[in-house]
């Protein structure tokens, strides 16, 4: 049942994408408010297929590439319906709707069975603490790095004198700036507790709060990468293009991060069904 949902969605999803970009090539508010209706129905069945796995498995749906990128989607989702409630812009939604598609359709790709027995570690409730406060995180920096990109392309526009109908349906520079601006103490936020609630977990679980494990390597230097983007906004001042830079630089940094690493370099956050492992976010 839970598959049934999570295909849904992703039609659902990739439905609001093709409405979201024929609102950007003709700019009509019917089809922007078509596409949200997409994306918040797409939502519901997608929290569905999460819960209904959850019911069925008895634990936390996180231990497959399918369940973390599924969540990943969730995520960066949810985080654009609550903008909703401060900035209606439908561009975000334009951009949204096809970053969760393609993360919905990437895991598609993989198992969404796990190996049987299923490893004690992942029945603890660590699991939904540490990995909601990571994709949180995650989620939140995914929303910054859409806002830098789109900052970037209106920047442009408006250096090069082309006011037309993309520089009036983008966000305005102050409001994408201001949209970094706060998304960025909150997404540190969530990471920190992310790394945190890890620690605390491995502790419990192996009797150690730091291993040097690849993820959790990377997810140190993510942890720097981004306290250094704090330090710039507060300390320094930093605003505007070099912020927008920053907030791109560092999704591909979580993207390794979440999905590289574990893909790649193995180690106790590998994914069940690639290293035998399991997954800790």
């Amino acid at each position: 049942m839970h598959l049934m949902f999570f295909k849904v969605s992703a039609i659902l999803y990739l439905i609001s994408s093709i409405i979201y970009a024929a609102f950007l090539l003709r700019s009509k508010g019917t089809t922007c408010l078509s596409g949200f209706c997409f994306v918040a129905a797409g939502f519901v069945t997608h929290t569905s297929s999460i819960l209904h796995q959850f019911w069925v498995l008895g634990f936390f749906p996180m231990a497959t590439p399918f369940d973390a990128i599924s969540l990943f989607a969730w995520g960066v989702i949810a985080i654009f319906v609550a903008l909703q409630f401060w900035d209606r812009n439908p561009v975000l939604g334009a951009m949204a709707a096809p970053i969760a598609t393609v993360l919905m359709l990437v895991a598609s790709t993989f198992s969404y069975q796990i190996s049987q027995p299923i490893v004690p570690v992942l029945r603890s409730w660590w699991l939904p603490i540490h990995v909601s406060f990571a994709i949180a995180g995650n989620s939140v920096f995914t929303v910054m790095a859409m806002a830098g990109a789109m900052y970037i392309f209106q920047e442009r526009l408006i250096k090069r004198k082309k006011i037309g109908r993309f520089h009036k349906i983008l966000p305005s520079l102050q409001t994408l700036d201001t949209l970094n601006r706060r998304a960025l103490p909150i997404g540190f936020f969530f990471l920190t507790l992310g790394i945190i609630s890890g620690a605390l977990w491995a502790s419990s679980a192996w009797g150690s709060y730091w291993t040097w494990d690849p993820k959790e390597t990377w997810s140190l230097i993510t942890w720097f990468a981004y306290a250094g983007m704090v330090h710039q906004r507060l300390a320094l001042g930093w605003r505007g293009k070099k912020a927008a830079l920053l907030a791109i630089a560092g999704f591909f940094l979580v993207m390794f991060t979440f999905v590289g690493v574990s893909l790649l370099l193995g180690g106790h956050h590998s994914f069940v069904g690639l290293c035998g492992e399991t997954v800790l976010s």
